[in-house]
């Protein structure tokens, strides 16, 4: 499983998710559907590489979330959640996951470090009215090991 799939998982498995949605897309979030949420991947980068050809990465996603929030209670209740699923994320223990990717044709494995999010906000009314429901959009920083060949 790719750093991209185990991510969806892991908010997938997150168990107050079923509060908020119980779907989760890849690179895609209806703004028709109240409670639909989306995990864009935004770029993965190497931190550092030792001589044995080990690295530690770091993939950066935006989560998008599509709920009702025509009222403040509605909006408190959003922000919270988004919150919760922060302080669930940033608590999972290093080494918890493994991750498996081909690169150049050679199977590399790893393991999950930390996932951190930044910046949980509401982001955009995209039908531009209130009532149809708000987007709010999350930075998720996943770090990873991936072993050398």
């Amino acid at each position: 499983m790719n750093i991209i799939e185990l991510v969806r998982q892991i908010l997938t498995d997150y168990p107050e998710m079923e509060r908020f949605t119980n779907n989760i897309h890849v690179d895609f979030t209806d703004n028709e559907k109240e409670s639909d949420f989306g995990l864009s991947s935004t770029g993965d980068e190497k931190i550092r590489e030792d001589v044995l050809g080990n690295q530690v990465r770091r993939h950066s996603f935006m989560l998008y979330a599509i709920n009702q929030a025509y009222n403040d209670y509605e909006r408190l209740s959003n922000s919270s959640f988004l919150l919760e699923l922060s302080y669930w994320l940033e608590s999972i223990e290093e080494g918890e996951y493994e991750i498996e990717v081909t690169i150049n044709g050679k199977t590399r494995t790893g393991k999950l470090k930390s996932i951190s999010c930044a910046n949980a906000m509401l982001f955009a009314v995209p039908t531009e009215d209130i009532n149809d429901g708000v987007m709010y959009q999350v930075q998720v920083y996943a770090e990873y090991t991936l072993e050398g060949e």
